[in-house]
């Protein structure tokens, strides 16, 4: 994998800007724009902070979209249009809630960076804690986690919440579908 292919894959697996890449890496904005088209190569300072973050920065698991059952082409006009309602709302909220996963996913991986990269940032000496990188590096880290951290439980209790109105639906649409296949029930 090229470098450029690999920070482009590192900034969105991690949520990240290419200002906030930038920052960590050492390097302007611009900078990281001309590597990332592959105009430039990744100066070498910059390498050691890339492969820090590349190694403790897993990718999430994806999350799949779950096929919803088709519609019973016969039955009642109302019950089929009923079904196809519930049908649409669960896909539309399953398809939210893949999006919400994923956001959830790239907060826990920004948490997941925090420990390796603090052990990684520790001064060896009173000159290294003063030295403006490393110092740039550290404020940088804690905005990261202080970002995710805020974030996490709010984009977790709407994940939760899409889930049990997605659940809410298709128990509807499946039960519409029973219905239609067994008759109406008394």
């Amino acid at each position: 994998m090229s470098t450029a292919s690999q920070l482009r894959n590192l900034r969105t697996r991690l949520g990240l800007s290419q200002h906030e890449l930038a920052t960590w890496l050492g390097l302007s904005r611009a900078q990281l724009a001309q590597v990332e088209t592959g105009r430039d190569p990744l100066p070498r300072h910059a390498e050691r902070w890339l492969r820090a973050l590349a190694e403790v920065g897993a990718a999430p698991p994806a999350v799949a979209l779950v096929p919803l059952p088709g519609v019973p082409a016969t039955g009642p006009p109302l019950v089929v249009a009923r079904l196809a309602e519930c049908r649409y709302q669960a896909q539309r909220l399953h398809q939210q809630l893949v999006a919400q996963q994923g956001r959830v996913a790239v907060l826990r991986a920004r948490l997941a960076l925090g420990p390796p990269l603090q052990a990684m940032l520790a001064p060896a000496d009173a000159a290294e804690a003063a030295h403006a990188p490393t110092a740039l590096r550290r404020r940088w880290l804690a905005r990261l986690l202080e970002a995710a951290t805020d974030n996490l439980e709010p984009a977790t209790q709407a994940a939760t919440l899409l889930a049990a109105r997605c659940h809410a639906w298709q128990s509807e649409a499946d039960w519409l579908v029973a219905t239609l296949t067994v008759g109406p029930v008394a």
